[in-house]
């Protein structure tokens, strides 16, 4: 038998040269300074354009206009390279060319056809062609439309755009004409769907910026209710206003608001709260520092009580500063009923807020250090039960805590469809099956549930969710010092909340100053209308009279 003859692999390297580990590492590296390279001189070539786009333009706009409409025409395609939804169209302008440049789908193109197209390409009679047409005989004879605006910057041009109006562009003209035409989707006005309340009106605000405006301009025909419009982010350009009674607000809080929202150095703001954020004095507080709202009559109540509305566009809420504790708990619900209801709802909600923060403590710190204080027989009754579970006072809250909220997380987040059913589920866990699993006792679970209704009882959503945020740290301090923790406890946030300001206004206003006493008609109760002649003190409006006179 013939021996096996001897199988030899050798490297595919010592057969091919350039198979090498080596020649591979080398032309790898070579790639990698050849991509480096291109990617430098890409940023090089990028900045020479831009550079040629600004000759002879300031250094705050991208290019200047021209009376040669194909310059033009060739700088707005250049900055609108690879935005497929800006339309451009060249006609014929009686003689003259023409541009229209517009964003598909946010523009009415029948307006644009209406009172531009057919209006400049319908030759007029007796009319010679390639005549001088000047800005002024421009308006006066060949442009229709009502909203029609003058714009020699570049910058203004392209923001123009982008919102939704036409941009027109006449061969010989340096000008630029915009056409009011913006026109897109958006959120028919609705209930409220944050704030619920049973008799007040039903409108609320939605999405778009005009129609949040025309909401609270309905409910007053003030010719002292001014509206300043302002654009916060460097590259979203989003408007707000600025909603104000000019012979009512306090002096200063107009220019005090404007200013902080001009330091808001930001390149993106798509929510009211993004505003709100960046005009607080206090951002580690757990405690809302401006008011946002859902309603109207909110808004309109709160300028005429002196105070300043911010209305954001693409945010269905409105902010209201200078923000107190008393305009948290009221509800326009208040107003709907009798004074004496009102003022019981009012003074529900007070003690509703300090049930959510401080009953699961109190009963920790009952339950773990002073049992003496209940009767005999509750103390005996709660021992036994508590004899059945194996976890002590604090561990057993927060398993309930932590319960609790991950249902609320669920519930919000899921869909319609789905959230009643993740809410009986809820229900059932946290009312049975952790206590049939001995893992709580009964009692528990009703302190956990009062405390829960407590929360969901206040009306600003904000604040009952700084209360909820409030317990854990409660939990804590009942756990290591009982009932002295907390006392220590409610100091704490006391002292806190008597240093929290908002637009140099107390946070707790007139509930601490005995000179604002007047303000507690409207702020812990409701009084009748007919005794609420003047406005809060604590805001410090420069009419307080409520006597109906339009002066000013």
């Amino acid at each position: 038998m013939e021996q096996n003859k001897k199988l030899n692999i050798n490297k595919l390297s010592t057969k091919t040269s350039y198979a090498s580990l080596a020649k591979a590492e080398d032309k790898l590296a070579r790639l990698r300074k050849l991509t480096s390279e291109g990617a430098e001189l890409g940023e090089e070539l990028s900045k020479v354009v831009a550079d040629m786009r600004q000759v002879a333009a300031p250094s705050d706009q991208p290019f200047i206009f021209t009376p040669n409409i194909n310059d033009n025409e060739h700088l707005l395609r250049v900055v609108f390279r690879d935005c497929d939804d800006v339309k451009f169209r060249t006609f014929d302008a009686r003689g003259n060319r023409a541009l229209v440049v517009f964003l598909d789908g946010m523009t009415d193109v029948t307006l644009i056809e209406k009172n531009v197209l057919e209006t400049l390409m319908e030759p007029t009679k007796g009319q010679k062609k390639n005549i001088n047409i000047d800005t002024i005989g421009l308006i006066d004879t060949l442009i229709t439309s009502a909203s029609l605006t003058i714009i020699t910057k570049a910058e203004e041009a392209l923001e123009a755009v982008l919102t939704g109006n036409a941009l027109v562009m006449i061969d010989g003209i340096a000008e630029a004409f915009t056409i009011g035409a913006v026109k897109h989707e958006k959120r028919s006005i609705t209930e409220a769907k944050g704030e619920g309340t049973i008799k007040s009106p039903f409108d609320a605000f939605n999405e778009v910026l005009s129609d949040n405006v025309a909401l609270i301009r309905r409910r007053s025909k003030d010719t002292n209710l001014k509206i300043k419009i302002m654009k916060v982010g460097a590259r979203t350009k989003t408007a707000i206003a600025l909603v104000y009674v000019a012979n009512i607000v306090k002096p200063g809080l107009v220019e005090e608001v404007r200013r902080r929202i001009e330091t808001i150095n930001i390149d993106q703001v798509l929510l009211s709260d993004t505003i709100a954020e960046g005009i607080s004095e206090h951002p580690w507080t757990p405690f809302p520092q401006t008011i946002s709202t859902e309603k109207p009559e909110r808004v309109v109540a709160a300028i005429y009580e002196g105070r300043v509305a911010i209305v954001v566009d693409n945010s269905a809420f409105t902010l209201i500063v200078p923000c107190t504790y008393s305009t948290l708990m009221q509800s326009t619900d208040d107003f709907t009923v009798q004074p004496v209801i009102g003022s019981l709802l009012r003074l529900t909600r007070h003690l509703a807020a300090f049930i959510a923060i401080y009953l699961p403590a109190v009963y920790i710190a009952i339950v773990s250090y002073h049992p003496g204080i209940l009767p005999t027989a509750l103390a005996i009754s709660i021992a036994e039960l508590r004899a059945k579970t194996p976890f002590p006072s604090f561990l057993e809250a927060l398993i309930m805590e932590a319960l609790l909220e991950l249902f609320q997380e669920a519930i919000v987040r899921l869909p319609n469809k789905l959230a009643g059913a993740a809410s009986v589920v809820g229900g059932f866990v946290i009312g049975t099956t952790v206590v049939q699993a001995g893992l709580v006792n009964p009692l528990l679970v009703v302190v956990t549930a009062v405390t829960a209704i407590a929360s969901y009882s206040i009306s600003n959503y904000n604040f009952g969710i700084a209360l909820r945020g409030l317990r854990v740290p409660m939990f804590i301090m009942a756990t290591v010092l009982g009932l002295y923790g907390v006392i220590i406890g409610a100091l704490a946030i006391t002292v806190h909340l008597c240093s929290l300001r908002s637009f140099g206004e107390s946070w707790l206003g007139g509930i601490t100053d005995i000179t604002l006493l007047e303000d507690w008609k409207d702020g812990l109760v409701r009084f009748p209308a007919k005794f609420l002649r003047t406005r809060p003190k604590e805001i410090g409006a420069q009419e307080r009279g409520r006597t109906g006179d339009n002066s000013g």
